[in-house]
């Protein structure tokens, strides 16, 4: 059973969706009521993130707007590529772990685009102001030295990226994994609109620079559920030396795939986010408002203890 306090986020982020696919009053009113209803009836059995998608998905269907974020999505993306050549100038004398640390942190920053998380806000004008001395914030918690030394040991990478506007970043990171440390990145986004998350369109639309190895589809729907997993990610998941994936539904759906999937081969995984959500800050035990570099897999436990969020 999930979290009570999810209930107050799914309706919060329906509410959103809504209002920014239909100016229809009648219509917003009768959905909101309806998915509310339909939310509360099933909340002691559903699986998170995966209803969420639902939720998305029936918006769509009810009102025909397939992307609602798209606006959002385009401003954000413009907005952080007007802060690229200050965030590129901060770092490029620094020694490569270094290097590599910034870029991690000005990613976590970025993480902070979220539109699709009840009780969250965002401040673009906020970020800008404190994206470059953000580093000085420090990890929560700290497993940048474990994520280092498997980067430098991999031949292959998959990153997963999240929000449009973070995507801006997580690019940067990418680039310098393939350019400086000579890595084959593989850039994962979404194949179809969901809340504000970067789709291949949004990337190619924005004209974003294509610096990994190649950038694909991962699934379209929240964070990366192997039952909603691309062909592609799957074929890639084979061989890749290494997983990194961003925001709060990727590290939900990484606890859900190891929980589900128990024989299934995975490699090294690491989560990169900020805690934005009580749920998720708890189960993290950490404060809100937490930049976390985490290693989820493998470690030293067996994985047939582990949890996923709604348990």
């Amino acid at each position: 059973m999930p979290n009570p306090k999810c209930l107050g986020c799914l309706n919060e982020i329906t509410v959103k969706a809504v209002e920014l696919s239909t100016t229809d009053d009648e219509l917003r009113k009768r959905l909101i009521k309806e998915i509310s209803d339909y939310t509360k009836e099933q909340f002691d059995c559903l699986k998170l993130p995966d209803f969420s998608t639902e939720i998305f998905s029936i918006i769509a269907q009810k009102t025909g707007t397939l992307d609602p974020f798209l606006q959002i999505k385009i401003e954000s993306n413009d907005f952080f590529k007007e802060l690229l050549p200050n965030l590129k100038e901060s770092f490029t004398d620094l020694p490569n772990k270094e290097k590599l640390y910034n870029l991690v942190l000005y990613s976590i920053a970025a993480n902070m685009v979220d539109f699709s998380t009840g009780g969250h806000k965002v401040d673009l004008d906020d970020i800008a102001k404190n994206i470059v001395n953000f580093p000085e914030e420090g990890l929560a918690i700290n497993h940048f030295n474990d994520l280092h030394n498997l980067i430098k040991k991999a031949n292959s990478i998959i990153y997963l990226s999240d929000n449009c506007g973070e995507v801006v970043v997580d690019n940067l990171v990418v680039n310098f994994l393939v350019k400086e440390l000579k890595k084959k990145v593989y850039f994962g986004l979404k194949g179809e609109p969901i809340a504000n998350d970067c789709t291949m369109d949004d990337f190619i639309r924005d004209k974003l620079p294509q610096y990994a190895t190649e950038t694909f589809a991962v699934s379209s729907s929240f964070g990366w559920n192997l039952h909603q997993t691309s062909d592609r990610f799957n074929e890639l998941m084979k061989d890749c030396d290494l997983l990194i994936v961003k925001g709060q539904s990727n590290y939900e759906t990484t606890l859900n795939n190891l929980k589900r999937y128990p024989e299934f081969q995975f490699p090294p995984i690491f989560c990169i986010l900020r805690t934005k959500c009580d749920v998720i800050t708890g189960y993290l035990k950490v404060p809100l408002g937490s930049n976390v570099v985490r290693k989820m897999y493998p470690v030293n436990i067996d994985k047939n203890s582990l949890k996923e969020i709604v348990d």
